[in-house]
Parts: C-alpha cells; structure tokens; sequence
C-alpha cells in the first residue's frame, strides 16, 4: 500500500513540476542566460565554448597601468572687484593651461588648475593680479594635487573612447581617488599598453602668427613652433564632436581626404578671432592651423579659401581638417579622427605603476579556474550524496546548483541589457510570489529584498561591460558553497517534519527565514565593498551578491517545490 502511494505520486511528479510556475521561471531564465552567452549578440567564429564571455586580465594574459591625473586645486585671495573669470583667464595664460573655477559644496569658489604646478609657480604668476593663495582655517595653504570628480570622470571616459576605437580585446577603466586611474588592458604588453595611454596628453589648437606655410611638420614639440604660433583654443573645451569617417569635399578620387569635426561656440569664436588677429583670413598658407596632442604637432595645414571666406562674416563650426590624397591621406585621416576623438584629454597623465600577465601565464589561471570551479560542484555533490544517500535529493540540488552558475554567466556575457531583463522578471515574479503566498516572508523582508535587488542592479548597470575574472569565480565558488549550505538546509527542514502539506510548508518556511537572514547579513558586507574603491574585489563583491539574489528568489522555491514532489 505505502510502495503503491509512492510510485502515484512519483509518477505525477514530472508533470507537475513542468506546470509549476517557480521550476518554469527557473527554466526560462536558464534559457536566457544560454541565450545571451552562445546566441545574441552573435558571438565572433572562434569563440568556441567562450561564446560571449569576456575575460580579464589575470585569465587572459595583459597589462595594467596606474594612471595619475596631474592637476591643482586651489583656493584665490583675489583684488576686490576681480571676479573668477578674470582670474581663470589670467592663469590659464601665464600657466600655459586651461584653469577653470568651480563652487564647492560649502558655496565657496575654487579653481581647478589642469597642470601639476607647485606653489612658488603659482604665486609668482598670483603676483600679475596682486593675488595671493588663500588660506585654511587652520592657517595651511588651500592647496592641493587633484582634479574635480567631472574632470576625472570626463578623462576617464575620453581614455575608454581612444581604447575602444583601437579595437582592443578587453579593458576596464576604474578610478581611484580624485586624480588616480587603473587600466587593465588584455591581450598586449605593457610597453604597448603605455605607449597607448600613458602619455595621451592634452589636444590643442593653435595658429602659425608668422614664418612661411609647410615651416611646421608633424612630429615638432610645442617649444619648436612656441615662438611662431598663438594658443587658440584647447581641445576640451573646443570641439563639441567629431565624426568617425573620413570624408572629401567632392566625390573625384583626386579629393583630399579630411577628418570632419565640429566646434562649440566658444571655439568657433576663437578660431575666427585668431584667424582675423593674425592674418590667416588673408594669407591663408602662411598661417596654418596647427593641431598638437601631449604638446606634439599631430597636424598642420592652411584654411581652405572657402572657410576664410566664410570666417569674414560669421563664426564657423563645421571643419574638415585636410590630410591628403589616397591611401596614406585616408590613414592620416582616421589618425586624426581618434585624435581628436579621443585625444582631446583635458588634463596630462602620467604612468605611476604597471605589471603585467604574460598571456600562457593567463591561459594558466583560466584553466586553474575552470578546474577549481568543477571541483567545487563534485565536492559538494559527493558531500551531499554521502549525507542523504538518495538520488531524487542529489540530482534536483546538483541541478539548482548549475542553473545559479549558467545564470551568472549570462549576466557576465550580457550585463548591459541581460542585467535589465533578469532583474525586471525576478521583480514580477516577487510580486507576483508575495500576492499568491509562495514565500512565508513579512512585507518588510519582501521590501528589502526589492530594495537591495534595485541597488546591486543600479551597481551591475554602472559599471559596464563585465569581465570574467578571478575575483568573479571566486564568486561563483562562494555562491556554490552558500547554495549548497541554504539546499541542506531547505532539505534538512522538509525531512524533519511530516509527510502532510500544511506541516512540511511550516518547516520550508522556517528554513526561508533562516536563509534570507543569513542571505541579508552577507548581501549587506558585500554592498560595502562593492562600493569601496577596491578595484577587481568589486566583482567579487557583486557576484557574490547576484548568486545570493537568483538562489533566494529563483533557485530555492524551485528546488522546495521540486523537492516538495519528489519526497
């Protein structure tokens, strides 16, 4: 009678864990994280097994520079009736730099100085406008290296832009601090990586005020053509965009090819100033316009007849800047494009530290952690199978346990709009989950649990394209153990009490709140430290914290109703 009992129900079991909503949705997200590794987007031909997965630095073999961003920032005593234009305008012309002031916090005005000056420089310059450096309330200088967070932020993704255009394999670009840059780039060795970005200093504009047309070449340093030419504008604050393809003012094949740009309107009326001051309106091949990026001559040549014509009038903000004709114009062309693309870094950089990943070295720890990683999953399956000794308990825990890894690869292969995908499914179905009674939890674990799904997504959103790296699998180890660890707990609870429904969704719903305790207090550590600046540890971090969310609101209702079926 009790055998006859148990094969009825184990026979039914398979149909009703293909009709239950939790296994469904479980399925469909397995689904969809297959999907985005191995089918959208379309991965390259020789992927192979990686499908969409990007690898960082220590799996791939790469380099890694430490960037710091020279600049000041100062507070200014100045002369009454001086506002802070004029004396931005004055510095940024005795320093030879863009200097721009900004408020504080507290509404005071300070100036941000886009060069490593010390303090005897800039007093002495502070002596043209009888200014002095203002002082703390504790009687120190205001005084000190760094940048504001815009202008960090504006060279950092100035920095991704150029990287990206290179087509580079892999890089990430992370700040420390206010005026600190990491860059970990894949696939190259670090004396290319620093010859990429460790010099790509400031764009600039300038004109040839005397001298004859051709004098200047490319290549020539800033002090070389000093003498000869008149700052008119800084890339930064000049060009408002510049289009990716090179372009020719007619279609003959004769036609010079030029990379177009456009410029903002304090640009325009800059170039048209100098053009009119100097005598380019009128003498256009003795008074080139002269492009410089790290205070190197990337470019120099004549205004067009046209555009002088054109400047007579009115301010000009469409330019093609002319590179020559055929193959080697249509190269200097898109040289130029990226230069002023991504060039036109507002402040210089310098290289502070490097290392590097030889890439056999990295082919190493990516096998290492694929081993490292199937391990863990046989570990813990020989431990589970020699506890309860019952394959209708090891195979549904072994299978929850590989879905959480397929899903957390898929958010790895398509953070940017997987991220969005999954997190709005998981929220529906934990309101749909709170409106039907699935989880025994009160309102307020249900609201904080929708409260950290939205933070780590927002975390997740923020920092782009995702990289598997070595901090991740550890994160996915970790999210392996912690399933197991909450699996026997479920199962220990659901052995423990009767056979009947209302006993065993007693106890399922004890093991719950032991769980999303559990869960909450480690989620919570680890919102710390991905918000600390701790560089690759944030991806530790964050994927600790999605395996705990997919195995809280996805993973274990399906293994509980599974198990609920199958016992």
């Amino acid at each position: 009678m009790a055998g006859g009992r148990g094969r009825g129900k184990g026979s039914g079991s398979g149909s009703g864990l293909l009709s239950d909503v939790r296994v469904i949705v479980l399925l469909l997200l397995v689904l969809a994280a297959l999907i985005a590794i191995y089918v959208y987007p379309p991965p390259s031909p020789d992927a192979g097994l990686n499908g969409n997965l990007q690898y960082g630095l220590d799996l791939m073999g790469g380099s890694s520079l430490q960037l710091k961003l020279e600049g000041t920032l100062v507070g200014i005593d100045a002369p009454e009736g001086t506002n802070e234009s004029e004396v931005a305008s004055f510095l940024g012309e005795r320093l030879n730099t863009e200097v721009r002031p900004y408020m504080t916090a507290r509404g005071e005005i300070k100036y941000e100085i886009r060069k490593a000056v010390t303090v005897d420089e800039l007093e002495d310059a502070l002596r043209g406008i009888n200014a002095t450096i203002a002082k703390k309330p504790n009687g120190e200088l205001d005084f000190m290296e760094g940048l504001t967070r815009e202008t960090r932020d504006e060279t950092r993704r100035i920095i991704e832009t150029k990287l990206n255009m290179l087509g580079l394999a892999s890089i990430t670009v992370r700040t420390a601090g206010s005026n600190l840059l990491v860059i970990d780039i894949a696939g190259i060795d670090v004396k290319t990586a620093e010859s990429l970005v460790g010099k790509p200093g400031k764009f600039e504009i300038r004109i040839q005020t005397n001298g004859t047309g051709g004098e200047i070449r490319e290549g020539e340093n800033l002090s070389e053509i000093m003498n000869i030419t008149a700052h008119v504008v800084y890339g930064s604050e000049g060009i408002s965009s510049v289009r990716m393809v090179p372009q020719r003012r007619s279609e003959s094949e004769r036609a010079p090819w030029g990379a177009p740009f456009s410029l903002t309107e304090k640009g325009a009326r800059a170039l048209r100033d100098a053009a009119m001051k100097y005598g380019a309106l009128d003498d256009q091949r003795n008074h080139e316009l002269v492009m410089l990026l790290d205070d190197v001559v990337v470019y120099s040549g004549p205004l067009a007849p046209e555009l002088a014509n054109e400047l007579r009038d009115r301010p000009v903000y469409n330019l093609i800047s002319e590179t020559g004709t055929g193959n080697e114009g249509l190269k200097r062309a898109k040289e130029l494009i990226i230069h002023l693309k991504a060039g036109a870094l507002p402040v210089n950089v310098k290289v502070i530290g490097s290392g590097e990943v030889p890439a056999y070295r990295g082919a190493k720890f990516k096998q290492g952690a694929l081993i490292a990683g199937l391990l863990a999953l046989i570990a813990v399956t020989l431990s589970v199978a020699i506890r309860y000794r019952e394959r209708r308990i090891i195979l549904p825990m072994f299978f929850g346990l590989v879905s959480e890894v397929i899903l957390i690869l898929g958010l790895i292969a398509a953070i940017n709009w997987i991220t969005l995908s999954l997190m709005g499914i998981i929220l529906v179905v934990l309101l749909i989950g709170s409106f039907l009674r699935w989880w025994h939890y009160p309102v307020t674990d249900l609201t904080v649990g929708i409260v950290v799904l939205l933070v780590v997504s927002a975390l997740i959103l923020s920092a782009g394209k995702w990289q598997l790296d070595l901090p991740s699998i550890a994160g996915i180890i970790a999210t392996i153990g912690t399933g197991v660890d909450q699996m026997v707990i479920i199962t220990d609870e659901a052995l423990s009490g009767g056979r009947a429904s209302s006993v065993y969704h007693k106890r399922i719903s004890f093991a719950y709140s032991i769980i999303f305790a559990s869960a909450a207090t480690t989620i919570v550590a680890m919102l710390v430290l991905a918000c600390m600046v701790l560089g690759t540890l944030k991806n530790l971090a964050i994927v600790t914290i999605a395996g705990l969310l997919i195995g809280i609101f996805v993973t274990r209702p399906a293994y509980a109703r599974i198990l609920e079926l199958l016992i």
